[in-house]
């Protein structure tokens, strides 16, 4: 069955704060859609014409995705709709998860998902439980996809989708930029006594005494409208810049798999210094070490950190 793939365009501003538009061509990790899109999904679906996506079964599945995406927040400025599985994607539904070995920890249960690989159960097991064990029961939907629609991920509060790469480096680093969204927007939280903030998460509120707030106002004076006199060097990535939610996504996925890079980059740049301070304050008290990246700084800065080489330390 042939994978159909709609984008859609939300209407927003294209420029963040000062900074340069974002290249079309440049891989991004991390496009959250909007919690409306899916209406819209279905009404492209239905006027294509297409008898092989005028089934019930496929009817079922979107409606399923788009339940989903109903509870991802609404502040993206551009979406690509997930496609249907197409017949010649291998379907992992029929393995088994195989259990834990002896060297092997026993796999959290929003990993053990019977369209997940058991290979990639494992090796999503292993970086999860790296995260803040206070934040893992705040991921209560994960997906793989295993079709290579070009669309890497989709994250919100409590939700991750994520394509399946080639690369189990890629995979594991575009894990934890999409953990990164769940950590800052559903584990990290104020409370309404504290007042209303100056930022928004789409329609959702935030609280003047949300920890993630501390990191926002280093860079920020809105979620994407930068401070005035910010340069592409202080931010860890160029994707980093273009909205707070991925400033700090990328960054904490910069700190755990370039954290050489990182501390490197905090001795002349106070503002990374500042967000370098936030994550082994906030996120990893007292520092911690999983990965050692080969990510030389020489004063160019990357586009996307989970593109950026590095070996894996168990």
């Amino acid at each position: 069955m042939r994978a159909l793939l709609l984008t859609t365009f939300i209407v927003g501003p294209l420029l963040l704060g000062t900074a340069a538009p974002v290249a079309l061509d440049k891989s991004v990790s991390h496009l959250r859609p909007s919690a409306s899109i899916s209406s819209f999904w279905m009404g492209r679906i239905r006027s294509t014409g297409q008898a092989t996506v005028r089934t019930r079964s496929i009817q079922k599945k979107l409606i399923a995705r788009n339940a989903l995406l109903k509870r991802i927040p609404t502040h993206a400025i551009r979406a690509e709709l997930i496609p249907v599985k197409s017949a010649g994607s291998k379907s992992s539904s029929s393995e088994k998860p195989q259990p834990a070995t002896s060297n092997q920890q026993p796999i959290l249960p929003v990993l053990t998902q019977p369209d997940i690989r058991p290979l990639d159960q494992i090796l999503l097991n292993e970086i999860m439980r790296k995260m803040p064990k206070q934040c893992w029961d705040n991921l209560k939907n994960f997906y793989v996809r295993y079709d290579n629609s070009g669309q890497r991920g989709v994250a919100g509060k409590e939700s991750i989708v994520m394509q399946r790469t080639s690369d189990d480096q890629e995979f594991r680093a575009l894990f934890v930029h999409e953990f990164g969204h769940v950590l800052d927007l559903g584990c990290l939280q104020g409370t309404p006594a504290s007042g209303v903030s100056e930022f928004k998460d789409g329609n959702d509120l935030m609280w003047n005494d949300d920890p993630s707030l501390l990191f926002y106002r280093i860079s920020w004076t809105s979620h994407n409208v930068q401070k005035e006199g910010m340069k592409p060097e202080d931010f860890v990535t160029g994707y980093a810049s273009w909205d707070v939610f991925e400033d700090l996504s990328e960054s904490l996925a910069y700190y755990i798999f370039q954290r050489r890079a990182f501390e490197k980059r905090a001795q002349t740049n106070a503002k990374i210094a500042m967000k370098l301070a936030w994550i082994e304050t906030y996120v990893f008290p007292g520092g911690t070490t999983i990965a050692e990246g080969t990510h030389q700084w020489e004063g160019g800065v990357p586009w996307d950190s989970t593109k950026l080489p590095y070996t894996w330390t168990k």
